[in-house]
């Protein structure tokens, strides 16, 4: 077994049943392990339906939490790679093939993200998604950065956990869960990598609500563990920053390219409707 997938589920049923049919059209030698944290929206009963025979489904009778709900899933897991889905994204035919290619190019690769594509960030939907890449030039197949390793979408090592344990489940019901497995992951010499080379598209928001309080707490634990996390998390994001100002760049001459190109086409037709015409 390559791959363990790890999907926590509560409710929103609409949204698994997408997520699920765009995992098994996309992905290959992988086991799917559920953790349902009390849906009440038939979410269980869909689940015990589905005619795959690589599906563990664990039962929670009430919501865990993503640190614990996920945990729950390291432990069944099986893979030499485990992965971390959230159940509103749809997955592209490359995704896993291009992750897994940082993981053998970068000795020290501790988690690895496909581009996240948001509907309320970029002007793409879930139909067409997948075409958005081919729009812009790409520097690099793959790059650090913290900002882009997302844990809607994220790939690691079973060795690697096992190296820097699993999620703190003080850190609860969600935020800075991440974040604290990403900064003892860097503490532990590893790094963070987004691949370019694929897409996955984020529905957004949709399994988690806002718990103002109890994020503000969770940041404070965060930053009481990790004293350098600020820090951590600025370098990543100046090379970020310096990225995507190289890739701005890029593209403008890119856009530049496509409308001269445009008006010699237009040109040329111009005069060989002139010549027919004469």
């Amino acid at each position: 077994m390559k791959l363990s997938i790890i999907t926590l589920t509560y409710n929103n049923l609409h949204y698994t049943k997408k997520y699920i049919e765009s995992l098994y059209k996309n992905t290959k030698d992988f086991e799917l392990i559920l953790v349902d944290n009390g849906s009440t929206d038939g979410t269980v009963d869909y689940i015990k339906s589905l005619p795959y025979n690589n599906i563990k489904l664990i039962i929670n009778e009430e919501n865990l939490g993503y640190a614990k709900g996920n945990n729950q899933g390291i432990a069944a897991a099986e893979g030499e790679y485990i992965g971390f889905l959230n159940n509103d994204i749809l997955l592209p035919s490359n995704w896993f093939d291009e992750i897994e290619k940082v993981f053998i190019a970068e000795e020290k690769a501790g988690f690895v993200s496909p581009i996240e594509l948001n509907p309320k960030i970029q002007n793409v939907n879930e139909h067409n998604y997948q075409k958005y890449l081919r729009k812009f030039p790409k520097i690099y197949d793959y790059r650090k950065s913290y900002y882009g390793c997302i844990f809607s979408c994220v790939i690691t090592k079973s060795t690697i956990l096992n190296e820097i344990g699993n999620f703190d489940e003080n850190i609860t019901p969600a935020f800075f869960e991440d974040d604290d497995l990403m900064c003892r992951a860097i503490e532990s010499g590893y790094d963070l990598y987004e691949a370019d080379n694929c897409c996955y598209f984020h529905f957004g928001s949709i399994t988690s609500s806002k718990h103002t309080e109890q994020r503000k707490k969770n940041e404070n634990y965060f930053y009481s563990k990790h004293r350098f996390g600020e820090y951590v998390k600025a370098t990543y994001f100046e090379y970020d920053e310096i990225h995507q100002i190289r890739k701005s760049f890029l593209y403008n001459i890119y856009l530049v390219y496509r409308k001269i190109k445009r008006i010699i086409v237009k040109y040329i037709i111009k005069k060989l409707k002139y010549k027919k015409g004469a």
